[in-house]
């Protein structure tokens, strides 16, 4: 998977952390309401029963030994007994006209902007409950400061959000790790397809599978079922063929060569030596379709590494012998040995379609280098360089190069096919690795 491609899993784990997220915060806020109307009902029933008590007391400090009131003028502080102040329920006692009587330390010397009637009113920053004797003559008002109410909420929201803003750290961890655990059989099943390709068409095993992924899989060895026939019967019919063909060749060719004998001294010789030339070039064809047959069989894998180094230099003698003397081959070797999990056939097969095509296709003025290093065997020949856009397309089936030189256009394809089944690799390069034309053909061995 490329970098740029979406992730499913990123994207579920996103999506599920953030619609946690919101219900965390959607939770916090309904919360936050129902304790705003909580603390407001605790702190006016604190209020109420505040009032009550300080209402008797109060009536019995305003009256005097011989249970009279006293002047209804004078007002009277009640100090403070906290250093520090900042008292934030305050008092004031109050007549029936309104005016204050008595007063607790950090209460306001203005009457607040209350009725002096029982129950709860809002008078400015104050939150107030107003409580009256039976008769009438005397009231007290107990009030909160709203910004100690406000306070309050605030200190319990915060509180609230503190273990929250851990759960939702914790909540992601927990998400990705859960949703890492459930996309386990995706990744395996995907893992289980990525491992299919032209050499392995083996169904996929679907017994571990969840119910939800078993339709796909089902589907999915349908479609590597009729991919492996179609495959079969390619290659019977390749295989088939080349058998087929090489007998009507052989015996076309051997009339052919009887009668350009027969034609000695005959204008109609050059024609018959012309057929002989076209029929020299099929004979190699149904060769050509067997090796791509057995190429795509999976003949190339072998369980413990091999020297493959003997049989190349068999191939580069047998070289050397089929090019005339005018065109030296230069084997170098940079390792003791080319040791690979291959089998030395397929080896065989693909060095030799190597080395046919620098021999055929190369320029016949130029050598053609053989080069062994650690796991690499390099093929390099002269030539026109190749352009950039066709050098992407040799590697494919009956395509040629732009060389007058003739061809099967399979003896890349054959070699790619041997090398991708192997694990190898296979490279073409042009110019050739330190020129400025030629071309160079890079073996990459499996290790």
């Amino acid at each position: 998977m490329s970098s740029s491609s979406p992730s499913l899993t990123r994207r579920l784990i996103w999506l599920l952390t953030v619609a946690a997220v919101g219900l965390w915060l959607l939770s916090t806020v309904l919360a936050v309401n129902t304790l705003r109307a909580r603390l407001n009902d605790a702190f006016d029933g604190s209020l109420k029963e505040t009032a009550e008590r300080l209402l008797s007391l109060a009536v019995d400090t305003l009256r005097d030994d011989a249970n009279e009131p006293t002047d209804p003028n004078e007002t009277h502080e009640v100090p403070s007994f906290d250093g520090t102040g900042g008292e934030y329920i305050v008092y004031q006692v109050r007549g029936a006209s309104g005016t204050v009587l008595l007063r607790s330390h950090d209460a306001p010397s203005a009457t607040f902007d209350a009725p002096l009637h029982d129950g709860f009113s809002n008078s400015g920053p104050w939150r107030v409950y107003t409580a009256g004797t039976p008769d009438g003559q005397i009231f007290i008002q107990v009030a909160e400061a709203a910004a100690h109410r406000a306070d309050s909420l605030w200190s319990s929201v915060l509180s609230l959000l503190l273990p929250i803003g851990i759960l939702i750290p914790l909540s992601a961890a927990g998400i990705y790790l859960s949703v890492r655990s459930g996309f386990r059989p995706v990744r395996q099943f995907s893992a289980r397809l990525g491992e299919r390709h032209a050499t392995n068409l083996s169904a996929v095993a679907d017994t571990d599978l969840p119910v939800e992924l078993k339709p796909m899989a089902q589907a999915v060895n349908g479609l590597i079922a009729r991919v492996r026939d179609a495959l079969e019967a390619e290659r019977a019919f390749a295989a088939n063929s080349a058998h087929e063909l090489r007998t009507p060749i052989a015996g076309a060719l051997a009339q052919t060569q009887r009668l350009i004998a027969e034609l000695e001294g005959n204008p109609a010789r050059n024609r018959a030596q012309q057929v002989e030339t076209s029929l020299l070039r099929l004979r190699q064809m149904p060769e050509k379709l067997l090796q791509l047959s057995r190429a795509e069989a999976g003949i190339g894998s072998a369980a413990e590494p091999v020297d493959l180094l003997p049989a190349l230099k068999l191939l580069v003698g047998d070289l050397r012998r089929s090019l005339p003397s005018s065109r030296p081959v230069e084997f170098v070797l940079d390792a003791a040995s080319l040791d690979a999990p291959m089998d030395i056939d397929a080896f065989g097969i693909a060095m030799r379609n190597v080395l046919e095509n620098a021999s055929v296709h190369g320029s016949v003025d130029e050598p053609i280098r053989i080069a062994v290093h650690s796991g690499v065997v390099e093929v390099s020949n002269g030539g026109a360089a190749v352009r950039e856009e066709k050098l992407g397309t040799l590697k494919g089936r009956f395509v040629r190069a732009d060389s007058e030189a003739q061809g099967s256009g399979l003896g890349l394809a054959i070699v790619e096919a041997i090398l991708t089944q192997t694990g190898g690799r296979l490279e073409l390069l042009s110019p050739a690795p330190g020129r400025d034309e030629g071309f160079c053909v890079r073996l990459a061995l499996p290790t």
